[in-house]
């Protein structure tokens, strides 16, 4: 009889041993590959009221081994381009076991009052960094009386005369005040932030814009300078 009570005790632990096995092992957790993701173009991107959205992309791969596999993505929300405020918009990518993965960039929707004071010349200008007389091509675009969207408060230096690329470029806003005085909005580079601009003058005659740059979370300054082409 002990030897029967024996054996049934042992077969009901395997029982047991058994159940909570395979209860463990459904708490395992597969490993999926993550894929390699990366904006194009500007994060933030800033928009004046009532500019239409062109979203730049995103690159996105997965990379097993030595085997690279192009991926395609799905913006998941969207940008109201007619309500001023900041949009974090999501991509989501799948990889090739269809698991999501997602990136985000934000899009700022801004609205200022300007003045016509006087006209900056829409279009493109040679810029430079004063004391280094280098840098590249700026655009200048008029988006409301008195409102100026600018490609880089920087003079195009690091972006093109350094060739450090996009990253350090810093688009933001020019805005012509009530008294003719001009004062920059949401100037910002991916690689240091916020970039403001300062004593700024504008000659008529000569379609120059100038003033002075600050990278504001380096506390480094310099002058820069913008000649209608």
């Amino acid at each position: 009889m002990k030897i029967l009570k024996y054996i049934a005790i042992i077969m009901v632990c395997s029982v047991i041993l058994t159940a909570c096995e395979k209860d463990y092992e459904s708490h395992i957790t597969k490993v999926t590959p993550a894929p390699v993701m990366e904006l194009i173009g500007g994060n933030p991107i800033v928009l004046f009221k009532g500019t239409p959205y062109v979203d730049p992309g995103i690159h996105a791969m997965q990379i097993v081994g030595n085997d690279t596999t192009q991926l395609t993505y799905e913006i998941i929300n969207d940008v109201k381009v007619n309500i001023p405020g900041t949009y974090k918009l999501f991509y989501k990518v799948l990889n090739s076991e269809k698991v999501p993965f997602y990136i985000s960039r934000r899009v700022s929707i801004v609205s200022f009052t300007g003045y016509d004071v006087f006209e900056i010349p829409s279009g493109n200008y040679s810029g430079i960094r004063v004391n280094r007389n280098r840098g590249g091509t700026v655009k200048i675009t008029k988006l409301a009386p008195g409102v100026y969207q600018i490609s880089d408060l920087l003079a195009g230096y690091y972006d093109q005369a350094v060739g450090y690329g996009p990253d350090t470029a810093a688009p933001g806003i020019l805005v012509i005040n009530q008294d003719g005085t001009i004062r920059s909005e949401l100037g910002n580079t991916a690689a240091w932030g916020e970039v403001a601009g300062s004593n700024f003058a504008f000659d008529k005659a000569t379609n120059v814009l100038t003033f002075k740059a600050t990278i504001v979370s380096e506390s480094f300054s310099f002058d820069v300078k913008f000649t209608l082409q």
